[in-house]
C-alpha cells in the first residue's frame, strides 16, 4: 500500500464515491481475513454465526441470532443444525420460558473461533507492519468510526406503527 492511496479525500469526492471506494476496499480485506475459516471449511455464514454467538456469553434465542444476522427463521434453523452438529454451538431450554431454546457456543466452538481471529490478526499484522507509521495512526483513528459504522448495520429498525 502506498501513501499515496490513504490521502484524505477532496471536496470534490462525493459521499456516494467515498461509500463506493470503502465498500471495495473493506470487502476485499475481510476476504483476505476469512481465508483461513474457508480453507478450514468454514463458511462466511457460519463464521459470522458463530461470531454472533460468541457475544452472548449466556446465550441468546434462534430468533434473535437471526434477527442480528438479518436471516430468516428457516435459514437461522438450518445454520443452527449445522453448528450443533459441529459441536461449535448447543441448545438448551430457556430458563424463563422452557417453550424457548437458547444456543451457547461450546468451548469447541469458541476454540476454533479464536483460533481463525489469530490466524487473520496475523496476516494481518505482517501487513500492518509494512506501513509507515503515519498511515498505522490513520487506520487507529478509522478504527472507532469503522465499528460505529459496523454497529448501526446491527441496529433492529422497527417500522413505526400506522395510525
Amino acid at each position: 500500500m502506498s501513501p499515496s492511496s490513504l490521502t484524505a479525500p477532496t471536496r470534490e469526492t462525493s459521499v456516494a464515491e467515498l461509500a463506493g471506494g470503502l465498500r471495495t476496499e473493506v470487502s476485499r480485506l475481510a476476504y483476505h481475513l476469512r481465508r483461513p475459516a474457508a480453507s478450514s471449511g468454514v463458511t462466511p455464514t457460519r463464521l459470522a454465526a458463530l461470531s454472533a454467538l460468541a457475544r452472548h456469553p449466556d446465550g441468546c434465542r434462534a430468533g434473535d441470532l437471526a434477527t442480528e444476522m438479518g436471516v430468516s427463521p428457516a435459514s437461522m434453523s438450518r445454520l443452527i443444525d449445522i453448528m450443533t452438529g459441529a459441536a461449535w454451538a448447543e441448545r438448551r431450554r430457556d430458563d424463563v420460558d422452557a417453550r424457548a431454546t437458547i444456543l451457547t457456543i461450546t468451548p469447541g466452538g469458541a476454540e476454533l473461533l479464536e483460533g481463525l481471529r489469530r490466524e487473520s490478526t496475523s496476516w494481518l499484522s505482517v501487513h500492518l507492519d509494512g506501513l509507515g507509521e503515519r498511515e498505522r495512526a490513520v487506520l487507529a483513528e478509522a478504527v472507532p468510526i469503522l465499528r460505529a459504522l459496523a454497529d448501526a448495520g446491527l441496529e433492529v429498525r422497527v417500522p413505526a406503527p400506522v395510525a
